[in-house]
């Protein structure tokens, strides 16, 4: 396999004159990924699903940090259950960035210099503050709503919440695809 390695067995040489670097070769079908397996871009139905998965994590950690605040303060109305549902929401918010980073948009984030990762973060947290006020207003708005009905207390308060969680999650995946963990195109 002569001139398999590098340009160096040919004569070849860069713009610039200089010999090319030595390479290893690859074997049949190997991609370039670095050393955790990042490096190919992950299919778009594969992301959605990690997304999914993260999401669903996110949701016990929301769920169960606003479950113990709400535990604190019985009956809070719907002002007070929307800053509940913020604090848990910031805390769930934590545990996304941490695996979406590193999981469900890790691809995107090996290639990134230091300054994108920070970009990356700043962006990360407008999503963030956008997903505290969108669930916030959609646990007002709705909790306000479902005071009217029949329904028990506790009933409305987790109805209202899960409400505000499928709002809010599928705005964030939105916000981390096309806005956060910006970088190949992909069609979803």
């Amino acid at each position: 396999m002569s001139g398999a390695r590098s340009g160096t067995a040919t004569g070849e040489r860069t713009r610039d004159g200089q010999q090319p670097p030595e390479q290893e070769p690859r074997a049949q079908g190997a991609h370039p990924a670095d050393e955790h397996g990042r490096g190919r871009s992950v299919p778009p139905a594969r992301r959605v699903g990690r997304f999914g998965v993260v999401a669903g994590l996110n949701a016990l950690v929301d769920l169960g940090v606003f479950a113990a605040l709400v535990a604190l303060r019985p009956s809070p109305g719907p002002q007070e259950l929307a800053v509940l549902s913020a604090v848990a929401v910031v805390a769930a918010l934590v545990h996304s960035y941490v695996w979406n980073s590193r999981w469900t948009f890790g691809d995107r984030r090996a290639r990134s210099s230091l300054r994108a990762r920070r970009a990356q973060r700043v962006r990360f947290a407008v999503q963030g503050a956008v997903n505290v006020a969108l669930g916030a207003g959609v646990v007002w708005a709705a909790a306000t709503v479902l005071d009217a009905t029949t329904l028990p207390r506790g009933a409305t308060d987790l109805l209202a919440k899960l409400v505000s969680m499928a709002v809010a999650s599928t705005a964030s995946y939105l916000l981390m695809h096309h806005l956060v963990f910006r970088g190949h195109r992909d069609p979803v």
